[in-house]
Order: C-alpha cells, then structure tokens, then sequence
C-alpha cells in the first residue's frame, strides 16, 4: 500500500510537471500573435449585428428627431448584415493563418527547450574525448556529485572513481545516509573517527583534482548541492567566445565557455532574472563617456564581425554537406572544410567550390547542346539549385562584411580618438562620494531577463540553426537508429552527438540571438551575468519531456536567490579600474551595508593603481575579402536555364 501511494504521488508530480512546462511553452508562443481582449471585444461587439443595427436607430433619431422610416430600416439592416458577415470572415481568416502560426512557434519553443539541455549533456561529453581513462572517470565523476539527489550508491561509485579510495567512497555513502535523515550528530561522529582518512584523501586530491575539494568539503558537512544558490559560472566566459570570433582562432573558446552559454540561454528561456547594478557618476563625465563610447563600438564591432564569421560557416557547412551528398560511387574520399579555419582561407576555399561548380555546369550545359545530346536535366537541376543556394550564401556573407568594414574603420576612429583624449586629459587621484552633491555615486537595480516576445524570437533562430545543422531531436533519432554507436571500441564521436565545431558555432548563435535583448556584448551586462550563479541544471537528465524540462527550469529560476554581493564587488572594481576613481569610506560601507559586498574585498580593489598603463584593443586581423558574386556564376545558371527548357 505504502508503495502505491509513493507510485501514484510520483506519477501525479510528474503529470502536474508536464502540465507547468506545457502552459510556459504555451505562454511565450502565443505572445507575439495573441489579439489583446479588448479589440476582440470590440470586433465582436462591431459585428454582431443587433448591435450595430441598434446604433443605426438611436443615432438616427438622435439626429432627425424622429424614427427612421422603412427605407432606413432596409438600409441599416443589410449594411449589419454585410459587416456582420466580414466580421465573421475577418475571424475565420486570422483562425487560418494566425493559429497555424502559434502551433508552429509551439513547436520552435518545444524543441528549443527540450534541445538545450541534451546538447548541454554533449558538449560535456565532449570535454571528456581527449582525457585519458582515469581523467575521465574523475571528470564524470565530480559532475554527478553535483547532483542534488544522488543516491548514497551512486555517490558511493563516483567518489570511488574520483580518490580510487574504497574507505573513503564508503565513509561518504554513510554519510548521505545519515543526511537524508537529518542526523548531523551522527555525521559528526563519522567525520570525528575518519579524519586521518579524510586529510589523506585530500592531500591526494590537491595534486591530481583540486577543482573537486570544496565538492568533497560539502559533503562531508553533510550538506549537499543547494538549488537555490546555483552553480558557480566560469569566468569571463562571454569574453572569450567574443574573443574567439575576432581573433577568428576558436582554440580561444572552450567547451566549457560553451556550456556556459547554453545554461546562460535555458535559463532566460525559462524565465531567469538575473539582478544588475548600474550607476550614475558625477564628475569626470568626460572620461566616462569616452569610455562607453570606446566599449560600445567595440561591442559593435564584435557583433558584425560574429555574424560575418557565422555565414562564413554556413557556407562552409552547406558545402561540406553537398560534398558528402553528392559523393560520387567511384571516389575513396572527399576533402571537407574544416569550420575552424580562418575566415580568409573558408572564403578562399568556398569561392574556389562556386567556380568549380560554375565551370562544370557550364561546361556541361555547352557541351550537350553542341553534341545536341539529351541532357540530364535532373543533374542540371540539382547542380544549379546548389550553385543558386551558395551564391545567395555568398551574397549574404559579402553584405556581413561590408558592414564589418564599415564598423572596422570606425573602431580605428575611435580608438585614436581615445588615445588622445587620454594623452591630454590629467586624471588625478579622487574619492567616490555617496552623497546628493555635485559629485557623487547614485547605484540603480535593474534585472536581465526576456519578456514572452524576447523568447520566441531567440526560439526561432536556435530552432533555424538546430533545423539547418540536423541537431533536432528527429535527426538523432534518426541518426542513432541508422548506426552501431560502439561507444566502447570507437573513439570516435557518435552519429547522433554534436561535434566540436558544432558546439562552438552553437555558442556564437546564441550569442547573436541574445544580443539585440539584453545586449551581451556590453561590459555591464557581462560584468552582472559574472556575479552571479548560474542555474542548477544537473537534476535535468537526458531523455526527458520539453515540458519536463520547462517546468524544472521555470521552478529553477523561480527558486534562485537574488545575491547582489558579486554585482556590487565587480561594479567596484569597473569604477576603480576603468573610471580611475578611489572609493571612499562612504561608498565602501554602503556597497557592504545595502548588498552585502564583502568589505575586505572593497579594500583590495580600492588598492588598485590608477596610475597603470590602460590596455586599448587594436585590431589584430583585418576583415577577409570577398569579391562581388562573379559574372561566370550567373552565366552558367543562364547556361543550365537555356539546357532545359
């Protein structure tokens, strides 16, 4: 019986799981295309016809002073008669085209939240390919104890795989016993008996996996992973994937920086809000300009020079993908575009791709009508919608990087212009003042989140990359169906996982989709996402619903707390190093008193030298060339058109 009731409570919770995660995706589908109540009411209102017929009446004998005659009525009636039956018409025509519209952003927002966290699982399988046996069994083993509901079994085996220490592992699974059951007096025995074993263990770990000792610390309280503090963000992560794009080198980028990315991305999809400190400084506004106005030309700069790079790799990957499709039977092997070349060499290679299809085609279509031969118009077909496709490709990288020239050049503007601003502007030693004088620190709360409309557009980029790229759960469905994945003999990645130049494509696409929302790029922005935790992901496993997944994530971002300690420390150390102001007492213990920054870390960001050089970013690479789309393309589509008609 008792078994029943624990079956039938789970099934409940999961069943009222479903329906959570089911009403979210249904919340931010139907916000773009939903008709707001009152001009629903109004259309109803306007097209019901004993409505409108009743105004006609009142109005006129409102206005005549006297009933309306025969005639009127006849006029009155047919006129709600018409408008009645466009009013219906009006409603059946949005039910057709607005409603399919909504099913198929429900379909986008599922597969994008149902999508993230598997590929999240993947990139960090990926992370796990080149580590030896043993670093991989550590690496796999510190991730599940971070889970919050590890059984004292399975935390048992990873700490085993973690130390190889079979007392330990044991000592451990113990003391989760005695935790679920809230004995901490008994823990502290247990602790108290074995902490010759425990200072072994750990002086072992500190040369071999330090990362995993303040995991192993908490355990040992008999405390376990708290979801509503989250989990720690790698740092500077945002920086490096904007770092990997210019510099155009995603050995820059790793696949840590792009779980980060995918956690940042579910976690606004599902509602996340994560708190922001901004402030108002009075005083050396001219510095403060100068360097937002340098900030944010960069950032500008990094965005078109990201979107540039990403057609670049679409191109590439549409080639790589007619290359493998239209593999000839006789041939032993193909050479693909590597995606993380350099931007000049893949704009090198694809134009080289364009002219060898051009050329064949063209050849072709000459040859047949001078022989006067029946051609194959399937093959022109196919080989002229692969050309027509990649020069429309073509076409759009030429547009990204017209306008990276354009932001390049005004980069360069500005950085000289920067340059001798700082050159002739003496900065002298000042205090930050909180006060309401002339000169002083005003600190605003602000939040970084998505509105309903914010999410179904970030939805349907990653649902078009997903789609474009075959990451759609559909397509590994399918790919894990059609081959032997030999996990244990082949080092090789499986058909149905993402591989690593997906990964960080993947990363750079949801940086573009988030940018024009909360505006990524931005140092405040990124300065916030660093303060603070990210969500708790773990407890979402492999194979589970969209709506299970949403559901998790929604009570997740719910549950965070909003800490603005790490804000307020990072917002210090922006004013201290970047502005060249001092902090005062004041400032300092309002930061510490009204967010809980810690005042020992204020003091030692308030050492920082003003006097130190200041770093200003050149650029390192100049944008590649690409040529307007060539005369011969288009001659040989005129050439292959004439062959078939």
């Amino acid at each position: 019986m008792d078994f029943f009731r624990r079956h039938s409570g789970s099934a409940t919770t999961r069943v009222s799981i479903q329906k959570e995660g089911n009403r979210q995706i249904r919340q931010i589908s139907e916000a773009v295309t939903t008709v707001p109540w009152g001009i629903s009411l109004f259309s109803l209102a306007w097209t019901a016809g004993p409505v409108t017929l009743f105004a006609a009446q009142i109005s006129y004998l409102l206005g005549y002073n006297k009933a309306p005659t025969q005639e009127n009525l006849v006029f009155f009636f047919v006129y709600t008669v018409i408008t009645g039956v466009a009013g219906i018409v009006a409603q059946l025509t949005y039910k057709l085209t607005q409603v399919p519209k909504i099913e198929q952003q429900k379909k986008q927002i599922s597969l994008v939240l149902e999508q993230l966290p598997e590929l999240r699982w993947q990139t960090l399988d990926l992370a796990t390919h080149p580590l030896s046996a043993e670093q991989r069994a550590r690496y796999v083993a510190r991730i599940l104890l971070q889970k919050v509901d590890l059984d004292p079994e399975s935390l048992k085996q990873a700490v085993f795989d973690l130390t190889g220490n079979k007392a330990f592992a044991r000592l451990l699974s113990q003391i989760e016993i005695y935790r679920q059951v809230g004995m901490d007096r008994r823990i502290d025995d247990l602790t108290d008996n074995q902490r010759f074993l425990i200072r072994h263990v750990m002086i072992e770990l500190e040369h071999i996996e330090p990362d995993a000792i303040p995991i192993l610390r908490t355990r040992l309280q008999g405390d376990s992973p708290d979801l509503k503090s989250g989990m720690p963000r790698q740092e500077n992560f945002i920086e490096r994937i904007f770092a990997a794009i210019e510099e155009e080198n995603d050995l820059l980028m790793t696949h840590e920086d792009v779980e980060e990315m995918i956690v940042l991305a579910f976690e606004l999809l599902c509602g996340r809000k994560i708190p922001m400190l901004v402030f108002d400084y009075k005083g050396r506004w001219e510095l403060a300009n100068a360097l937002d106005n340098m900030e944010t030309v960069r950032s500008e700069y990094r965005i078109a020079q990201a979107r540039g790079l990403s057609r670049i790799r679409a191109l590439a990957s549409y080639i790589n993908k007619q290359k493998t499709e239209r593999k000839e039977p006789d041939a032993k092997s193909i050479e693909l575009l590597q995606l993380n070349q350099s931007a000049d060499l893949l704009v090198e290679l694809a134009e080289e791709f364009i002219d060898e299809k051009a050329a064949d085609l063209r050849e072709y279509c000459i040859r047949t009508r001078k022989q006067r031969k029946k051609p194959d118009s399937l093959w022109v077909h196919q080989q002229a919608d692969i050309l027509s496709d990649a020069i429309s490709l073509w076409k759009e990288i030429r547009r990204a990087y017209e306008q990276i020239g354009r932001k390049h050049a005004q980069l360069l503007k500005t950085s000289d212009r920067w340059e001798k601003f700082i050159s002739r502007f003496s900065v002298q030693e000042e205090k930050l003042q909180i006060n309401s004088g002339q000169r002083g620190l005003r600190v605003k709360e602000k939040e970084i989140s998505l509105d309903d409309k914010d999410k179904a557009d970030v939805c349907e980029k990653l649902y078009r990359f997903l789609v474009d790229n075959k990451l759609t759960t559909e397509d590994q469905s399918k790919a894990r169906q059609k081959s032997l994945r030999g996990r244990v003999a082949s080092s090789e990645l499986p058909d149905d996982h993402i591989t690593p130049e997906m990964a960080k494509q993947l990363a750079i696409e949801i940086a573009l989709a988030l940018e024009p929302h909360i505006h990524l790029s931005r140092p405040e922005i990124q300065r916030a996402i660093y303060s603070t935790y990210a969500t708790y992901m773990n407890d979402i496993e492999p194979g589970m619903s969209a709506a299970t997944k949403a559901a998790m994530g929604a009570a997740m971002a719910v549950e965070k707390r909003h800490d603005f300690s790490g804000a307020a420390e990072r917002l210090a150390l922006a004013l201290v190093k970047h502005y060249r102001v001092e902090l005062s007492e004041e400032a300092i213990a309002f930061l510490r008193d009204n967010y809980h920054a810690r005042e020992s870390r204020l003091n030692l960001i308030n050492q920082y030298s003003s006097n130190r050089e200041r770093n200003v970013s050149y650029l390192n690479l100049r944008p590649p060339v690409v040529v307007a789309p060539k005369r011969e393309w288009y001659l040989a589509l005129i050439e292959a058109r004439r062959t078939v008609l």
